[in-house]
């Protein structure tokens, strides 16, 4: 079989099966491929060791990367085709001691174009985030690790918004689908554009809406501020674990307290949670350690789980629903900002406005018969 067909069914058959990512990865004696699905990582097949740097070769090709670069990671993208829909496969490569791994996201429209309603808010989470979004002005951050949904909630968000009214630009790295009647930005460090020199310029374009696809730094982080403090509605992703690091980490990059907290009007943490499959989901009755888990939360209810089939490759699970933690910045959160009080006040602070959790929402998911205990306490931990 050709390097290009064999690399053409892999890629089917990911798409088949609903794999957010393709990896390829290089042993001693062989090159495995594993299909990420719905979160976690399965084996799909595996490949002999001299094929190794053809497909590495015909996957640069294809995303107009340097075919005669084997050490520096790089980054590409290229379309494909399956069943008359076009897919943005989005590739990545990385040198390892056994030769090249190369990762390949598979990005669909249908997929990332969800409805803010759709998502997995609840009602009250709902309409705090219609709050949020339809300020005139503000900074609103989305937290969460690799793969929780952060992107989905951004495009979500803009789609929202996005009427003739609004002038809505982007800065992305990299631009993941094209949106209409928003103008969007590609990032591009290697002619100097990263998001500080972009957002400067953007600041010129008489902006509405500013998206940045990422805080990474101090500059750019003090720009996104001043942004939001003169009458745009700025929203970005930043990585922490909570919302008191965040504002600890805004504080680091040498922004003032008293800016901090007149700038950020919301914080919304993301994470996906696995779904059980509807075609083999069946009554479950919890063991002792996961009543003992639940503790006074362990009420009468008809848990589920899946058994696992084939639709879901015997995990039990298929599909997957965001939960979500959104602190709303109001008057009293701001004043516990400005009067220096330490992570775990603001952390009290935030808990008498009754905010929802992760790990509450993720028990509310479970009690809703959407996901498992065990599901919970892999996204969310133990700490309930």
């Amino acid at each position: 079989m050709e390097i290009k067909e064999a690399i053409d069914i892999i890629l089917h058959n990911a798409i088949d099966n609903k794999a957010s990512d393709v990896h390829f990865e290089p042993e001693r004696n062989n090159i495995g491929v594993r299909f990420r699905i719905d979160g976690v990582l399965y084996k799909a097949e595996s490949l002999p060791k001299d094929s190794q740097n053809m497909i590495a070769s015909r996957i640069k090709v294809l995303s107009e990367i340097n075919i005669t670069e084997h050490q520096l990671p790089q980054d590409g993208h290229f379309e494909f085709v399956h069943n008359n829909k076009v897919y943005n496969i989005r590739v990545s490569t990385f040198q390892t001691s056994y030769g090249e791994t190369i990762v390949l996201r598979i990005l669909d429209r249908e997929d990332i174009l969800i409805e803010l309603e759709t998502l997995g808010f609840y009602k009250d989470q709902l309409e705090t985030m219609n709050k949020l979004i339809n300020n005139p002005y503000g900074m609103v951050l989305i937290t969460g690790p690799c793969g929780s949904g952060k992107t989905t909630l951004l495009y979500s968000i803009l789609s929202k918004i996005n009427n003739k009214g609004n002038n809505i630009i982007t800065l992305e790295d990299p631009i993941e689908f094209q949106l209409p009647n928003i103008r969007q930005s590609q990032i591009n460090e290697k002619i100097g554009l990263g998001f500080s020199k972009g957002l400067r310029a953007i600041l010129r374009q008489d902006p509405d809406v500013i998206m940045v696809g990422e805080i990474r730094d101090s500059e750019t982080a003090q720009m996104a501020v001043q942004a939001s403090l003169t009458g745009i509605l700025v929203f970005s992703t930043f990585h922490t674990l909570d919302v008191p690091a965040l504002v600890t980490r805004f504080i680091e990059m040498r922004i003032p307290r008293s800016v901090v907290a007149q700038a950020l009007t919301g914080i919304v943490s993301s994470r996906l949670m696995r779904k059980i499959c509807d075609r083999c989901k069946t009554p479950y009755q919890l063991t002792d350690y996961e009543k003992k888990f639940l503790g006074d939360k362990n009420k009468e209810c008809d848990f589920q789980k899946g058994r696992g089939c084939d639709y879901c490759h015997g995990s039990g699970y298929s599909g997957q629903v965001g939960i979500f933690e959104i602190s709303y910045f109001d008057k009293d959160i701001k004043d516990y900002i400005i009067s220096q009080e330490s992570p775990s006040g603001l952390r009290d602070a935030l808990q008498k406005k009754e905010v929802k959790t992760l790990q509450e929402a993720a028990i509310q998911k479970v009690f809703d018969g959407v996901t498992t205990i065990e599901e919970a306490i892999r996204v969310v931990g133990e700490r309930l």
